[in-house]
């Protein structure tokens, strides 16, 4: 099982137990395709798979409706817990678009070969989406945008990148 992070669910939606989950990435396409959501309550728990029998969007958030949650008392109890989905449960992307989770961990160097770190998370932001390269104590922001961002490698595990004057002081 290859479960990820997908998103938090943030509160209750309506009186029938919908929940409301802000999800981790843009990629809210997602929601329409999936029938299941693992939960995991604690680090050493197992995930406890819980149905979708409904989903849509609605304002930047997916609204879900999951089987035997039918009232506000049993969603609530799911509220603040982080949601989880299987890998392969995901839809095909496009080329040269990826899921945040695939960046995690590249290593980023410059076009000229210079080690810049490692990308340790992302931001998003409504404009553009940052890496956030860590080595050694330093930390860099690094906007995952064409001309700074030259190529992802997935198969060698790197990022390029173009830095424009000052990006990496």
């Amino acid at each position: 099982m290859g479960l990820i992070s997908f998103g938090k669910i943030s509160k209750v939606h309506g009186l029938s137990g919908e929940i409301k989950i802000t999800p981790f990435s843009r990629q809210l396409d997602n929601i329409s395709t999936l029938e299941r959501i693992f939960l995991i309550k604690t680090p050493d728990s197992s995930p406890v798979e819980l149905i979708i029998t409904k989903s849509r969007i609605h304002k930047n958030t997916a609204v879900l409706k999951i089987q035997g949650i039918d009232s506000i008392e049993d969603a609530e109890k799911l509220v603040g817990s982080i949601i989880h989905v299987e890998i392969s449960d995901l839809q095909d992307l496009e080329e040269d678009e990826y899921y945040w989770f695939d960046l995690i961990g590249l290593k980023v160097f410059t076009e000229e070969g210079q080690y810049v770190g490692e990308v340790d998370s992302l931001i998003d932001r409504s404009l553009q989406s940052l890496l956030v390269v860590k080595k050694e104590g330093e930390e860099h922001l690094i906007p995952l945008t064409e001309p700074i961002v030259q190529k992802v490698d997935l198969v060698k595990s790197k990022i390029i990148i173009n830095p424009i004057e000052g990006l990496l002081e």
